[in-house]
């Protein structure tokens, strides 16, 4: 029988792919609800699926309930840490400059913001929670998530674990033939790989690298993926089975521009693993979570193969990704334990004159009218957004709204989760404004 590959509608970021040989999928234009999971039963065109659990207005009960897509456990462990609070509400009046007399509270509501934790000098200083977002309840990283692996691997650097001038298949063998072959674990770290692959989350054509990337990831729902028997198909159904398929780009030359490509997390994330023996939830449990001194559990998403999703799959409360931020601001102590490496830390804020220029090479900086450029922005290192070298500001970004902005200089961490009607941060207008807005509370927060 005929195979049928075909494509469906999209809105946010999940496509729908359906290659099978004797299923015909459609996924139709229909009427948007005004609230996800709507009624007791949801009504039908309330509910979220596979299909819609990204895209608004699902997204706003997708990204806050782990059970839609496979998920594994990250433990916490030990004494909470407990902030301090000394609240300044009327932060929320304050009007950003630039941008017509839009106060923080427009800018936070215009970019669908679902909760905000401010911290100065230790201290909570504003904290608010949108819609039916709650202070207990998990939220997705997405891509902050690869800040979080890079702190893991530069615990590995300091323990001696690891060595980020060692290339690639050192590690790996099964990465020779793939364009990953000969590049250093720091080159990775720095996405300058010059890899085959695209980012455009508008542009996943069928066939293609990053299609078929995103397929496994399980962000492009995979059905004929999900069903494959792996005893009886050697297809790569997974993420880190994929990995050597991606090749380098034939016109690119690694470590020349700084191109933002997620599969070169799994790589340091399967490193990771490969070195310690340990799955990568395990891992940020016993290295990082057990030690953080969260309120909660964590989660982080898997894959077809029940893989941890190490370029995006971390789930936990708001308070508990704003300890993650106090930890990395706080030279990587908290909760009495030296949770991650200063000197790492110290080295991600430091650009060096060939990753200045990889970034300014970069679609987000090379060209002022390009979409996405970044005015805020100097250069990528070790998964973080360096905006500062001198004064230690970075940022850990995540489709859809999600960050932590790290300010050294003022002391100031700023956690934030949101469910923006697009994927892109770089090229969304509002993010734009929002990010104008963290520098303005982080500069003039006393």
């Amino acid at each position: 029988m005929k195979t049928l590959n075909i494509i469906i509608v999209a809105t946010g970021l999940v496509l729908a792919s359906c290659q099978s040989k004797d299923i015909t999928f459609m996924y139709l234009n229909k009427p948007l609800p005004e609230k996800a999971m709507a009624g007791i039963p949801a009504s039908p065109e309330s509910q979220v699926t596979l299909m819609n659990w990204s895209s608004p207005p699902y997204s706003k009960w997708g990204f806050r309930n782990p059970g839609i897509v496979p998920s594994l456990m990250v433990p916490r462990g030990g004494e909470i840490f407990h902030f301090n609070y000394d609240l300044s509400n009327d932060l929320e009046k304050w009007i950003v400059p630039g941008h017509d007399g839009l106060t923080v509270l427009e800018v936070l509501e215009g970019d669908d913001t679902d909760g905000i934790i401010v911290i100065k000098d230790g201290k909570i200083r504003y904290e608010k929670y949108f819609g039916d977002f709650k202070e207990n309840n998990v939220h997705i990283w997405a891509s902050s998530t690869k800040s979080l692996v890079s702190m893991v691997a530069g615990i590995l650097i300091e323990e001696g674990i690891l060595n980020p001038y060692k290339k690639v298949e050192e590690y790996l063998p099964e990465m020779r033939g793939s364009g990953f072959e000969g590049l250093t674990l720091q080159e990775v770290l720095n996405m300058v790989s010059a890899l085959n692959y695209s980012e455009d989350y508008e542009d996943l054509q069928p066939g293609t690298v990053h299609y078929e990337y995103f397929r496994r990831i399980g962000l492009v729902p995979a059905f004929d993926l999900m069903i494959l028997d792996p005893v009886r198909d050697t297809t790569p159904r997974g993420t880190l089975e994929f990995l050597p398929k991606i090749k380098r780009h034939q016109d690119k030359t690694p470590r020349e521009v700084f191109e933002y490509h997620s599969p070169n997390v799994d790589v340091i994330g399967l490193i990771l693993s490969r070195t310690t023996g340990l799955s990568l939830e395990e891992l940020i449990s016993e290295k990082v979570w057990g030690k953080l001194g969260t309120e909660h559990d964590a989660m982080i998403m898997a894959d077809v193969a029940f893989n941890p999703i190490a370029t995006g799959g971390f789930m936990s409360t708001l308070r508990d990704f704003a300890r993650f931020g106090y930890a990395v601001l706080n030279d990587g102590e908290i909760n009495d334990h030296q949770v991650f490496s200063e000197e790492f830390i110290a080295r991600t804020f430091k650009l060096t004159d060939n990753e200045l220029m990889a970034g300014d090479r970069s679609v987000y900086r090379k060209d002022t009218d390009a979409p996405a450029y970044d005015k805020h922005l100097s250069g990528y290192k070790n998964f973080w957004w360096i905006h500062d070298s001198e004064k230690q500001i970075m940022t850990a970004r995540g489709v859809f709204g999600q960050g932590l902005y790290v300010d050294k200089s003022n002391d100031v961490i700023i956690a934030t989760f949101g469910s923006a009607p697009t994927a892109s941060n770089a090229t969304r207008e509002t993010h734009k404004v929002k990010m104008d807005a963290m520098k303005f509370i982080a500069e003039n927060l006393k």
